[in-house]
């Protein structure tokens, strides 16, 4: 199918409609008004561009080389280099962009951050359009092995990974939520040995990077900030449900907090990354503006990192990377450190393609082992049950095409309107299955179904904040260097995961005997749900939701774990408390897999703060 090609002028390629259609994927329906609207959105904001092409017509000669070079990941004697510096972070993403930014602070220091997607789209900041980029050229696409145990309603395909490949990665595509978690996330991970990681060594890492413009929210000095460079704060608009979500939460005695302070049990008009309207990535917040002003940072995108390579000596060290980019292998030398920030699907398969990792299976490969490691291992996720049952009566957000045509050009003008906003009301409640009294195990987010802008049902999202099940991430043995990786979660393997889920369901769905939603006309509505073997049970059951929850489980998309932060005691650590990988010089893991185990919430903010706290660490090192 022709790509779009946007011209001077503005204008699409010739077969617009078989285009936007393309793009829509089924998630809009592709009636001509549709066509305009989403014509018009490209028109004023670009497109997305297609998906990298990292070999051009050199596949073939560049797999040649990678296969004859797989026995030898590392040598005792320096290979020749095309390029030098000091630092090299591997991968631009929410982490990667924190991290680089952070380094290139000192001018001394030669800094170079290779990103495989492409630069970030202006797109990319319209809220109201997240849902699009799922399956888009800025997603890598991935998806995990099926199981009948879990996301059956993608029949055989597997549950759905969304992972950002594109200049500030997840936080370029995601929801935008910022949520740091619970306190005792963090003093859990130092209980098992992480020294320094406990929730007083954190915070200050939170208040360093926030800019929290909302007033209500950052004069609790203590726990916010307004100086740092990621803007948090309230979307611009929200349209009457929400407070109709507030109010029912309100009357079934939850209260209002502030889930970022002291108390996460609760509910609240969420905080996001976002300023006045529009997204706010990891990019934007700490690349976009000191770019073009730091000449010992430079930037390569649409680079496909293949190998960290390594020297054999007394030890053994980290002293380059290649990678291939517009069909060229590049080989880059590294003075002090390779920083892999690739996230926890790809970092792991880049540590086992480069000898890193469980000795069995890449000795299988026939990849020559460099250390011994579990890399791959303790993969987990939040696991999330989203049901579009809420159904409008009168509070129907759908409008007719004058009035979206309206709306567009109030967010072109004033960054405000429907688009200026995604997902707004979120819930953190206790269950009575709770390891850890007054924390939460069960998150709630009530979504626009299909669209975050116009719907007539809502999707009420229950996820698992505390899942005990593990899966692993290996590398895919028909291509272990360009394949997808294999991922295998394990999703309600424990027991006590459908339980806490089970608790989570029978709770929220008694919004439905609230006043407010009488009176709001908001009904449940079990049509979507029941095209199905759940169906064929008589009365709603707890057999019944558990069936439902095996149906409609899905991933959270917070996907933690694959290298693992824990001392040289834990068989299953990758990398120690500064986040140095075991038995290598020079190589640190700065991303969602060091997590050892999920924070209560999207794992963005978390993800910053790893980067910012890593920066702290590397600099000490080396200075």
């Amino acid at each position: 199918m022709q790509k779009w090609k946007k011209r001077g002028n503005g204008a699409m390629s010739s077969n617009v409609t078989d285009d936007l259609c393309r793009v829509c994927d089924g998630r809009i329906e592709c009636a001509p008004t549709a066509i305009l609207l989403i014509s018009l959105v490209h028109t004023l904001y670009g497109t997305i561009g297609p998906k990298p092409d990292y070999f051009g017509k050199n596949r073939a000669n560049l797999t040649r080389q990678a296969k004859g070079q797989e026995k030898y990941p590392h040598s005792k004697y320096q290979e020749p280099y095309d390029i030098e510096y000091d630092f090299v972070v591997v991968g631009g993403g929410t982490a990667g962009c924190v991290v680089a930014s952070r380094l290139s602070e000192n001018k001394q220091w030669k800094v170079l951050l290779l990103e495989a997607g492409p630069e970030e789209p202006k797109m990319a900041l319209i809220p109201g359009l997240t849902s699009e980029f799922r399956g888009s050229s800025l997603d890598w696409n991935y998806s995990m092995r099926p199981k009948k145990g879990f996301c059956r309603n993608r029949g055989g395909k597997g549950c759905e990974v969304v992972q950002g490949r594109v200049l500030g990665g997840t936080s370029s595509i995601n929801d935008m939520a910022y949520m740091r978690g619970s306190a005792a996330d963090y003093d859990e991970w130092a209980v098992i040995g992480n020294h320094g990681w406990d929730f007083s060594h954190v915070l200050p890492y939170y208040r360093y990077s926030e800019g929290n413009y909302d007033k209500d929210i950052s004069k609790n000095k203590l726990f916010h900030s307004t100086q740092g460079p990621l803007d948090v704060g309230r979307y611009p608009y929200a349209d009457y449900n929400v407070d109709v979500l507030l109010s029912a939460l309100n009357e079934l005695g939850y209260n209002y907090t502030d889930i970022n302070s002291r108390d996460q049990l609760g509910f609240m008009r969420i905080q996001t990354m976002s300023y006045f309207g529009e997204r706010v990535s990891s990019y934007t917040a700490f690349i976009e503006a000191i770019r073009n002003q730091r000449s010992n940072l430079d930037i390569g995108t649409e680079a496909l990192v293949t190998k960290i390579k390594f020297l054999d000596g007394d030890e053994i060290k980290a002293t380059g990377v290649d990678y291939v980019t517009n069909g060229t292998k590049i080989r880059v030398k590294v003075n002090k450190e390779v920083i892999l920030s690739a996230g926890a699907i790809n970092s792991p398969k880049l540590l086992m393609a480069s000898g890193i990792g469980p000795k069995e299976y890449l000795e299988f490969l026939g990849i020559n082992v460099v250390n011994d490691l579990a890399v791959g291992s303790n993969f987990h996720d939040h696991v999330a049950v989203c049901l579009p049952v809420i159904k409008l009566g009168k509070t129907s957000t759908n409008k007719k095409f004058p009035e979206k045509l309206k709306d567009i050009s109030q967010y072109y003008m004033k960054s405000n309107g429907p688009l200026s906003a995604n997902f707004q009301v979120v819930a953190f409640l206790e269950t009575n299955v709770s390891d850890i009294l007054n924390t939460a195990d069960i998150e709630i987010r009530f979504k626009g179904h299909n669209s975050n802008m116009y719907y007539s049902h809502i999707d009420m999202c229950v996820s698992l904040l505390t899942p005990k099940s593990r899966g692993q991430v290996i590398l895919n043995s028909s291509d272990p260097l360009y394949g997808n990786p294999l991922i295998y979660p394990n999703f309600l393997k424990v027991p006590a995961d459908e339980r806490k889920l089970l608790y989570g369901i029978q709770e929220v769905v008694k919004l439905f005997d609230t006043e407010v939603f009488r009176t709001a006309q908001l009904e449940f509505d079990p049509r979507p749900i029941l095209n199905n073997e759940c169906q064929d049970y008589e009365k709603v059951s707890d057999e019944f939701w558990l069936c439902i929850i095996r149906y409609f489980s899905s991933p959270a998309h917070n996907y933690v774990g694959t290298c693992k932060m824990g001392t040289s005691a834990d068989p299953t650590a990758v990398v120690d408390q500064k986040l140095k990988v075991y038995g290598v010089k020079n190589l640190r893991v700065v991303d969602a897999s060091v997590i050892p185990k999920i924070t209560r919430g999207s794992t963005a903010a978390p993800v910053i703060m790893i980067a910012e706290k890593a920066s702290d660490l590397i600099k000490t090192d080396w200075y």
